[in-house]
């Protein structure tokens, strides 16, 4: 197969929120062809496509007086798209089944679904999107699994599913970042999440962390979404930064002790593979994680694993004292799996 003129990829994430893997691997892609990205509707006062660049990529964010319904890709959308990739053979590369109809728009030449996450277990999630997830990998030339659970769970089409588990930007995350934004005020021990906050997190386990150390702080760095926050844990020792910039997030980690991925046991949680276990590796910092099966089965001998809110104070103590050798192994685990080289096996399986 031939590499399209262009791309057009169903995004259900905003391109300047959260940096994630869509923004990683769809940047490097960009840089062989062009790639238009649709983001789901955003309610507004009026009915307009407002198109932005950001470096080699364009991203249309649909404006819609009826805001976030299905279809989540309109006429208008992909009118737009279509005047900016031209003519010429188009690829799709979707991150949610419920843009489908993109694949019938262009003729999708290759029909690319990058599964990041199990969309169908999030809370909110659409009615039929599990119905679509199906179709669509039964469409598609290619899936790539941001996970082993993922993969497992869609193994059953062929040899066009591939375990792509999620990479880091190692010089980014590995450069001397000091001095950290984190207030001076705040005492060691200092136990640090980054990442969005949503039904994912257990916070019985973040409020035993802070009752265990009380001279100590937990620092949850990321957005709180579909959560009620008068629900976070109310302690003078947690402290919620909000969204922050990606490049600040080195200097963040370089201010804390132990990085912990506080994750609760449950169907939002079954198939994640986070990006930020390589991102902490990255920054040599020791890592508590509640025994997510991505996690335990790729890192068991790196991270320290924790079931529960006692267990995972525990865990937080013996972080503490890491020896270097557990450091060096993340540091090797996240060398091994950088986004370049992930981009780069992605193209290769498409088209060499």
């Amino acid at each position: 197969m031939k590499p399209p003129h262009a791309f057009v990829a169903g995004l259900h994430l905003r391109w300047d929120g959260t940096r994630q893997r869509p923004q990683h691997l769809l940047s490097r892609i960009a840089r062989r062809v062009p790639i238009v990205v649709i983001e789901e509707p955003f309610a507004a006062d009026r009915d307009a496509d407002d198109v932005k660049r950001f470096g080699d990529v364009t991203v249309i964010r649909p404006l819609r007086r009826r805001g976030w319904m299905p279809p989540l890709v309109d006429a208008r959308a992909i009118a737009t798209a279509r005047h900016l990739v031209g003519t010429g053979p188009i690829g799709v590369w979707l991150y949610t089944p419920m843009m489908l109809e993109l694949a019938d728009a262009f003729d999708a030449t290759p029909l690319v679904f990058d599964c990041m996450d199990e969309l169908a277990a999030f809370d909110f999630a659409p009615p039929d999107i599990a119905e679509r997830d199906r179709r669509l990998v039964e469409r598609a030339d290619m899936v790539f699994a941001g996970g082993r659970s993922l993969y497992e769970h869609r193994k059953a089409a062929g040899t066009k599913v591939r375990a792509y588990s999620s990479g880091v930007e190692m010089e980014r995350f590995s450069a001397d970042v000091g001095p950290h934004p984190l207030p001076a005020e705040l005492r060691s021990p200092i136990f640090c999440y980054i990442g969005v906050i949503d039904e994912r997190i257990d916070f019985a386990c973040i409020t035993a962390l802070a009752g265990a150390f009380p001279q100590g702080n937990v620092v949850l760095v990321g957005p709180v979404v579909k959560i009620d926050p008068r629900n976070l844990p109310q302690r003078a020792n947690v402290h919620f930064t909000g969204a922050q910039p990606y490049a600040s997030l080195p200097s963040f980690l370089a201010g804390c002790d132990v990085a912990i991925m506080p994750f609760a046991r449950n169907r939002a949680t079954e198939s994640i593979s986070p990006t930020k276990t390589l991102e902490y590796f990255a920054a040599r910092r020791p890592v508590v994680s509640t025994p997510i099966a991505d996690v335990a089965e790729a890192y068991g001998d790196i991270v320290y694993l924790a079931d529960g809110p006692a267990a995972f104070v525990a865990a937080a103590r013996a972080a503490l004292g890491v020896d270097e050798s557990r450091l060096e192994r993340g540091v090797a685990a996240a060398r091994e799996q950088t986004w370049d080289a992930i981009a780069g096996r992605m193209w290769n399986d498409l088209f060499e």
